[in-house]
This record gives C-alpha cells, structure tokens and sequence, in this order.
C-alpha cells in the first residue's frame, strides 16, 4: 500500500537501493564454471553458474535501471546478459583475436523461489577452431563488484583437466593444461 504513494522514480530508487543491499544477502563471492573443450566440434563448451542476486546487481548497474530475472523482458534480459558476458568472459586466441560467445542459454535454479541464496547456471560455447593452444580467458565476473570476488572454472579436454583460478588481481590467465 505504502508504495502507491511514492513516485515511480523514488520507487524505483528504492528497487535499486534494496537490490544493492543484497550484497549482503551471503558472505561468499564465488562463481564456478566448468569447461570442456570439444575436439570434434572445435568449441569450447562452458557451463557457468552464479547467484542471482549477483547477477542482477551487476545488470542494474550496466543497464543503469532496473534488471530483473523474473521480471525484465526475456528479450532485454538475454541481451543485458550477453553484454555483460561478452566484457567478463572473453576468451581470446594464440594471436590475441577475440573469440565469441554462442548459443548462451540460462537456466535457473529450481529452488530459486525458497532458497535464500539462489543460482542460475549460463550454458554457452566458444567457437575455437585452432584450439586452446595460445589461447587465453579473460574472467573478471563480479570483480567489479567484491574486491574477494573469487571465479573458479574447471577445464577439461579429452582426458586432460585442471583447476584455473580467477580474482580481481589476476583476471586473465591462459586456457593451459598443467603437465
């Protein structure tokens, strides 16, 4: 009722203000990803999953108003994710060209609803026609918005796998198997 009588632009002020508080919402800032690269298909095949209240602080401040995953057109919201994808997970390859992103698809969480810190998980590909050789990712998800924000992503091709880590302080790293 109390929001009846407030102004559209101090309703949405105040949207904008409890999303931001929702940072608070868990103490951990952490995506996690796992990646395979296809030698048959020559892409790479990346699943990632974030918190939602994460996303969607990120969105708001892109987009610069409200952004939300049950509310926000499915149109708007698939190019605000793409966008913020394509700044915050770019793989580039052995000659430094950017590589881009494919067929992202989102997917979330089905305890969304009661679950207090809900997830949904992006599935996407990245064409990589020579290969992972020289190839490096740029993964700086959230780093704009917790100094601890931490990315893990676990790779794998064929038999081969590795754990990479990303942080604020170290968002680019090569897409390398250890020996």
């Amino acid at each position: 009722m109390t929001g009846r009588l407030l102004k559209p632009s101090v309703q949405a002020g105040l949207l904008m203000l409890a999303t931001a508080t929702s940072l608070f919402a868990h103490d951990i800032h952490l995506s996690t990803a796992e990646a395979e690269y296809n030698l048959d298909t020559r892409k790479l095949e990346v699943s990632l999953v974030v918190f939602i209240s994460d996303l969607e602080l990120a969105l708001v401040r892109q987009a610069g108003k409200e952004i939300s995953l049950m509310k926000t057109s499915a149109a708007e919201l698939d190019e605000e994710i793409q966008r913020y994808l394509l700044k915050n997970f770019a793989v580039t390859d052995a000659s430094g060209n950017p590589l881009g992103l494919e067929s992202v698809v989102r997917e979330i969480d089905d305890t969304a609803a009661t679950d207090s810190d809900p997830t949904v998980t992006f599935y996407f590909e990245v064409p990589m026609p020579d290969g992972l050789q020289g190839a490096v990712l740029f993964h700086s998800v959230f780093c704009d918005l917790f100094k601890d924000q931490m990315n893990l992503i676990h790779l794998r091709r064929g038999e081969q796998s590795t754990e990479l880590r990303f942080t604020r302080e170290k968002a680019r790293g090569p897409l390398e198997f250890l020996k």
